[in-house]
């Protein structure tokens, strides 16, 4: 059972709201670049367009997960070494990322860079928020996951293509910072009788949840369910999951699948309440037969999809609003709003 704790005016928003963190966005930047092979804080003579921005390059660190993308995050590792100093790359697989915020928080202007999908910008945002830094540093995302919801929201592209990694760098350096809302979610298990019978608990009932926090939206149904057998068969067997395209391939059959089976035909019998701002709305899901409840806090979903649209007087989504989103979808309709 979920609980919901706290309400803010406007649409549903009823989940204990954690303090902003710093997202770093995309900016345009006119013109082509030439990369260099020559790191131009080692050697400003070989990069006289980078060596102008020298201490810029030293306010930056960067994270990779090497796991996402297939390949593509060990060659972004290497490619990062030919643009900031050594000690500033981290490889996530080996320690996280406290260790490397932990040995550079005291510098003005720190900007990170989280290169994954995510799931990586998520970890890294969390640890900032254990650590309660005086100094909130500025996130930048290098996408290697499948959906990049987060940095299509934020203007980093759905993901990363062998593009210029110089031109990225200036992006990180020149970007505008913008505020990003977060929430926290609380979960519960709840006991019941029925009949005088008890329930027992499911096996794969869970006290906690392994992250309570909320950067991109939440999900009850079909659709949790689906991402929940993917998450599971890629921790089962990751030397499948090499690419984007196999990536997508996947959650497509798990799509359909769940089409076939409807494995959430009776989500609705094990809600009993469901309010936005004060007002039940539990009684139109079940008009509407929902198989599936999005809780959208940006406006990219499942690989750059929009299930926000602004009609019958609803206002514009937005990351920084203060507001929470909610969207429900039946399989079928769910199935072709994912695959069309």
């Amino acid at each position: 059972m979920v609980s919901f704790t706290e309400c803010f005016g406007g649409l549903f928003s009823k989940f204990r709201r954690s303090t902003p963190k710093q997202i770093e966005p995309d900016s345009a930047i006119g013109g082509l670049l030439q990369s260099y092979p020559a790191n131009p804080v080692q050697h400003p003579e070989l990069n006289p367009e980078l060596s102008k921005i020298a201490s810029n390059l030293e306010t930056i660190i960067a994270f990779v997960n090497p796991k996402s993308g297939g390949q593509k995050g060990r060659i972004v590792f290497e490619r990062l070494k030919n643009y900031l100093n050594r000690e500033n790359i981290f490889d996530l697989t080996k320690g996280g990322p406290k260790l490397g915020i932990e040995k550079h928080k005291n510098k003005n202007d720190l900007r990170i860079i989280a290169c994954g999908g995510d799931g990586t910008v998520g970890w890294v945002l969390s640890v900032l928020d254990e650590m309660k830094l005086d100094n909130q540093p500025s996130v930048a995302i290098l996408p290697l996951g499948t959906g990049n919801d987060l940095a299509r929201t934020l203007g980093w592209g759905g993901g990363y293509n062998n593009e210029s990694m110089e031109i990225f760098i200036k992006k990180v350096i020149f970007g505008k910072i913008v505020k990003l809302d977060r929430w926290s979610i609380e979960t519960n298990l709840v006991y019941s009788d029925q009949n005088d019978i008890e329930v027992k608990r499911s096996s794969d009932a869970k006290d906690k949840l392994p992250l309570n926090v909320i950067n991109n939206y939440f999900s009850i149904g079909a659709d949790a369910k689906i991402a929940l057998d993917f998450h599971s068969a890629r921790e089962k067997n990751p030397e499948l999951f090499t690419s984007q395209a196999f990536n997508k391939i996947e959650y497509a059959k798990n799509y359909s699948k769940d089409l076939l089976n409807r494995s959430c035909k009776d989500m609705l019998q094990d809600i009993t309440v469901f309010e936005c701002d004060g007002i039940s709305y539990l009684d139109k899901l079940k008009t509407l037969n929902s198989h599936s409840i999005v809780f959208l806090n940006i406006p990219s979903y499942a690989s750059g999809k929009k299930p926000w649209k602004n009609e019958d007087g609803f206002e514009p989504q937005s990351y920084s609003d203060g507001k929470i989103e909610i969207v429900s979808f039946q399989t079928a309709d769910f199935v072709i709003f994912i695959l069309v």
